[in-house]
């Protein structure tokens, strides 16, 4: 009873300790219930515009200055998809290689057993060398590598790739060493009680296993990665992201729609495969199980 009771006195500190930090926040950053309100009546109108495009969205242009042999608005609006495409798969075919070498030496299960004082310090070394390098890549967001890239490289198809690739790669090096981490060590330990190199086991055993996971995962950021590639967009990448920015400055709200639309159904349709393919290698993992 005591212990139950000590719980939700703790628990209440914690609850009481999170409001008094948000309301010192709020203070801080001069937010009041009146500021939430928009002062100009323009301002709900354009709003009221907006939420109510969604229900008719463009099936032509806004602009009465496109040109008659302009091709129509929802093919435009597939080919941004195009590029929205190209990009995320860019971003992750160079994210996932990255991966899979700092997930490699972000991961202690290969390791020697035992080791030398020297092998030991190399081996650390690189653990919490490549450790905080996807700390590094994972702690600032694709918008922001793509502002660094783009004015240093130029505005390029390489440089959107790239913004993309640095940020997921650690993310997914991160996720990658702790899946294979976790990952039950009972068919390398019997390989290496029959005379198995450790490094032997980890690609014959551990990664084996642990593929599927890494491939559904994989799967899974190459579904944010889609949305990243939009947002791209925003800072001049031509994706459907640049569409979207286009029409919302010149406030063709209809057209915002189509786009918003046609990108909902992309990630609609890669997260029903993304889906399948998951039922797919967890049945297939689970038959080698057993």
């Amino acid at each position: 009873m005591n212990s139950t009771s000590g719980k939700w006195g703790r628990r209440r500190w914690i609850v009481l300790g999170i409001v008094i930090l948000f309301f010192l926040c709020a203070k801080s950053l001069g937010l009041t219930p009146a500021g939430l309100i928009p002062p100009d009546e323009t301002r709900w109108e354009r709003a009221g515009a907006f939420f109510k495009a969604a229900l008719s969205p463009a099936m032509d242009y806004q602009d009465e200055n496109v040109p008659e042999d302009a091709p129509p608005i929802w093919l435009k609006g597939l080919y941004g998809l195009l590029l929205t495409l190209k990009f995320a798969f860019g971003g992750m075919s160079l994210a996932i290689p990255l991966a899979l070498i700092m997930g490699f030496f972000g991961s202690s299960s290969w390791w020697p057993e035992p080791r030398g004082r020297i092998l030991d310090l190399f081996l650390r070394g690189a653990f919490f060398g490549f450790r905080f390098l996807m700390s590094l890549l994972r702690s600032i967001h694709e918008l922001i590598w793509a502002l660094l890239i783009l004015s240093a490289f130029g505005l390029s198809p390489l440089a959107g790739m790239v913004a993309l690739a640095l940020p997921f790669s650690g993310t997914l090096g991160k996720v990658f060493s702790e899946l294979i981490d976790e990952e039950s060590r009972d068919a390398s330990t019997a390989l290496k009680a029959i005379g198995h190199r450790p490094l032997q086991t980890f690609f014959v055993a551990m990664l084996p296993a642990a593929l599927p996971n890494l491939i559904t995962y994989s799967f899974y950021r190459f579904e944010c990665a889609l949305r990243s590639s939009a947002v791209l967009g925003f800072v001049g990448i031509e994706t459907i992201g640049l569409y979207i920015e286009l029409s919302h400055e010149e406030f063709y709200y209809n057209e915002v729609w189509t786009y918003f639309y046609l990108l909902l159904a992309l990630i609609v349709l890669v997260d029903f495969w993304g889906a399948g393919l998951r039922v797919r290698l967890n049945s297939f993992k689970g038959g080698c199980e057993a």
